[in-house]
C-alpha cells in the first residue's frame, strides 16, 4: 500500500518508550481544584493509576513477560527490569517463588495481566496496597493473586520502583492524553446524537438474584441511597501490546468519598496500542452511558422478556457468554446499535457536500452498518437491528434515549424479528460484492498496483525524482486514482525546488517559491480526498492531516483546524490519522513559523 503507515508509525513513535526523565506524577504540593471539563464533568476519569503500574512492575519482575503475536518489543518493559536489578534478593526470591506456584496454564495466558490490574484497583492506595477484608468483593480470577498484594506492598517499600515512577511516567502521561483527547471527542458525539446526559448517580436497593424476576410488585424494600457512578480510562505500558480489559466487577478501592457498589465503577485498562485504541473508548463510553439507560427501562424491557431471551438463544451464532441475561442482551444490542447509526451518520455529514456523487458510497456505508448489526444479531445481541431502524428516528427527533428507549422496546414485533434472516441473505452478497470488488482494484495481479508499490518504495526510498515520473503516468491514465495523488502530494511538499535549493537565490524568491509548492501540495491532497473511493478512508484521513500541517506552517490556523475537524469526522479509521487529528486540533502539530 502506498504509505499507509503515517498514524501507526506515529503512535508506535510515541509508545515504543523512549525514557524521558524529570516528571512527577504526584507534585508535593497539590494545584489548586480547576473547574471539571469535558469527560470529566460525567465522572470519566483518564490517566495512569500508580496501584496498576506498580503491581505490574512487581508482577514482570517476578517472570511475567508474554505479549500478543507479532508484538514490536516492549523496550519499555525490558527497560524497567534493568532499572529493578538492585531489589533486594530475598524480596526476588519471594516474588518469584511465587509467580512460580500460579498454575503453568494460567501463567502462560496474557489474561493474567487483567486479573492483576483487578486486583490492584480492589486495593488501597499505595504503599499500603490492602486488600477488602471480604473475598467476596475480589473478582473470581483475582482470588489466586491475593497472596500477591503483600509482596506489592513489600516491592514498593524495598525496591527502586518509588524512585523510577518519574522517570516513567512521562510515556504513562502522553498516552493519557491520547486517551483524554479519545474520550472527550467521543462522549461529545454519543451524547450529541442520543440528545442526553449521563447518569452518574443512582438509587440504591438490596440485591436482587435474578434480574429477570424483577417486577414493580415485587422489588425490595429498604432504605435507598445514592450511589456514584464512574469510569476509568487507565493506560497500561507493561501488559501485554494491543489488549484491552473491560469490567465492572471491581469496586475502586482508592475511592473513598462516595458511596459505591460493585457495578458502579467501569474500568478500560488499555495496553500500548499499535494502532489507535478507538473502538475499545467508544465501546467502553458507550456502555457507561446505556447502563443506566436500559435499567430505566426495566419494567417494558421485562414485559418483553420472554420473546427477547428466545430470539436471543436461539441465534445461529449466539456466544456463550454475555448474553443470558435479557438486560445485558439489551445493553448489547443498543451499543451496536448506536456504532453503526453513528458510522452512517459521520458517512452522511462527510457525504452531503458531494451531492448526488456521494448517494452511491452513501449506500454501501449504510449497508455495511446493516450488515453489522445483522451479524450482531446473530450473534445474540436479538433487538440490534430493531433499534438501527429506531435510532433513525430519534435522530430526527431529538427525544432524549430515556424517553425513546421504552417506545423502541414496546414496539418490537415479533413477525418482523423472523423476517431478519431473510433481510440477511438480501443484503449480505450486495456487501461482500462490493468488498471483493473493491480487492480486485487492488489486486497483486494489476499492473497498475505494481507502478504504484513501485513508487512507494521509491518515496520509502526518498528517490522523488524517479517515483514522480510513475505516479504522473498513472494520474494522467486514471485521474481518479487517488492513491496516485496522494503520493505526488507527498512529494511536491517534501521535495524542495530549485529555487529554494539555490543557495545564491534571493531570499524572497526563495519564501515565493515556498509558497507555490505548499499550495501545490495542498490542491493534490485535495485531489486525492476528492477522488478516493470508500475504502480509502485511510487515505483522505491522512490527507486531511497533512493539509493541516501546511496549512499550520502557513499560519492559517482557521484552515488548519477545519481540516483537522474533517479527519476527526471520519473516525478512527484503519491506517488513517485520526490520533494526529486530535492532536493537530489540540495545537498545531507543526510549528507555527514567526
Amino acid at each position: 500500500m502506498l504509505i499507509r503507515h503515517f498514524s501507526a508509525a506515529c503512535l508506535i513513535g510515541l509508545l515504543s518508550f523512549p525514557l524521558v526523565a524529570g516528571a512527577q506524577t504526584k507534585p508535593e504540593a497539590p494545584p489548586a481544584q480547576k473547574p471539571q471539563a469535558g469527560s470529566a464533568r460525567f465522572n470519566i476519569i483518564v490517566g495512569p493509576d500508580e496501584r496498576i503500574f506498580v503491581a505490574m512492575a512487581a508482577l514482570n519482575f517476578a517472570g511475567f513477560d508474554l505479549e500478543t503475536p507479532d508484538a514490536p518489543p516492549n523496550e519499555l518493559r525490558a527497560e524497567l527490569k534493568k532499572d529493578l536489578a538492585a531489589t533486594p534478593a530475598d524480596l526476588t526470591e519471594k516474588m518469584r517463588k511465587f509467580y512460580a506456584s500460579i498454575p503453568v496454564r494460567e501463567r502462560n495466558r496474557p489474561q493474567l495481566a487483567a486479573a492483576m490490574a483487578a486486583l490492584a484497583l480492589s486495593a488501597t492506595p499505595l504503599p499500603d496496597f490492602r486488600l477488602p477484608p471480604s473475598s467476596d468483593v475480589l473478582p473470581d480470577d483475582a482470588l489466586p493473586l491475593a497472596g500477591f498484594a503483600p509482596l506489592v506492598a513489600e516491592f514498593y517499600a524495598r525496591s527502586p520502583i518509588k524512585s523510577l515512577i518519574p522517570k516513567y511516567a512521562p510515556n504513562y502521561n502522553a498516552y493519557g492524553a491520547l486517551l483524554q483527547q479519545m474520550a472527550d471527542a467521543e462522549l461529545f458525539q454519543d451524547l450529541a446524537f442520543l440528545h442526553t446526559t449521563p447518569i452518574i448517580e443512582s438509587l440504591d436497593a438490596p440485591a436482587i438474584i435474578d434480574p429477570n424476576s424483577a417486577r414493580s410488585d415485587n422489588l425490595p424494600s429498604g432504605e435507598r441511597k445514592k450511589r456514584a457512578r464512574s469510569l476509568y480510562i487507565i493506560p497500561d505500558l507493561l501488559g501485554p501490546f494491543d489488549r484491552v480489559y473491560t469490567r465492572n466487577d471491581v469496586l475502586n478501592a482508592a475511592e473513598r468519598n462516595s458511596y459505591r457498589r460493585v457495578g458502579d465503577d467501569f474500568f478500560l485498562i488499555l495496553g500500548a496500542p499499535r494502532d489507535t485504541p478507538q473502538k475499545a473508548v467508544r465501546r467502553t463510553i458507550l456502555r457507561f452511558i446505556l447502563e443506566p439507560v436500559i435499567a430505566r427501562s426495566g419494567l417494558a424491557i421485562a414485559a418483553r422478556r420472554d420473546l427477547i431471551a428466545k430470539l436471543s438463544e436461539t441465534a445461529p451464532k449466539r456466544e456463550s457468554t454475555g448474553k443470558t441475561n435479557v438486560f445485558e442482551v439489551m445493553r448489547e444490542s443498543l451499543a451496536r446499535a448506536v456504532e453503526s447509526r453513528l458510522a452512517v451518520r459521520t458517512a452522511q455529514f462527510e457525504l452531503k457536500k458531494k451531492g448526488d456523487a456521494g448517494k452511491e458510497e452513501f449506500l454501501a456505508v449504510e449497508e455495511e452498518a446493516l450488515l453489522e448489526v445483522h451479524q450482531a444479531r446473530e450473534r445474540g445481541a436479538s433487538v440490534a437491528v430493531h433499534f438501527y431502524e429506531q435510532l433513525a428516528v430519534l435522530d430526527q427527533t431529538g427525544l432524549d434515549i430515556l424517553e425513546w428507549l421504552p417506545k423502541m422496546v414496546e414496539s418490537f414485533d415479533e413477525a418482523k424479528e423472523k423476517k431478519r434472516p431473510a433481510e440477511l441473505a438480501e443484503v449480505r452478497p450486495r456487501v461482500e460484492k462490493r468488498r471483493a470488488e473493491a480487492a480486485a482494484r487492488i489486486s497483486p495481479s494489476s499492473p497498475k498496483l505494481a507502478k504504484l508499490s513501485q513508487a512507494d518504495d521509491l518515496l520509502r526510498a526518498r528517490r522523488y525524482d524517479e517515483a514522480r515520473p510513475i505516479l504522473e503516468g498513472i494520474a494522467k491514465e486514471d485521474p481518479t486514482n487517488a492513491r496516485a495523488f496522494f503520493g505526488l502530494a507527498e512529494i511536491t511538499s517534501k521535495r524542495q525546488s530549485a529555487v529554494e535549493l539555490d543557495s545564491s537565490a534571493d531570499e524572497s524568491d526563495k519564501l515565493a517559491s515556498l509558497q507555490e509548492r505548499l499550495e501545490k501540495a495542498v490542491e493534490l491532497y485535495r485531489k486525492a480526498v476528492a477522488v478516493a473511493q470508500p475504502d480509502e478512508k485511510w487515505l483522505v484521513s491522512q490527507s486531511l492531516v497533512m493539509m493541516g500541517k501546511i496549512y499550520d506552517f502557513a499560519e492559517r490556523r482557521a484552515d488548519a483546524v477545519a481540516a483537522y475537524e474533517q479527519a476527526i469526522a471520519l473516525g478512527d479509521v484503519k491506517d488513517g490519522a485520526y490520533a494526529e487529528a486530535l492532536k493537530g486540533k489540540q495545537q498545531p502539530l507543526t510549528p507555527v513559523q514567526k
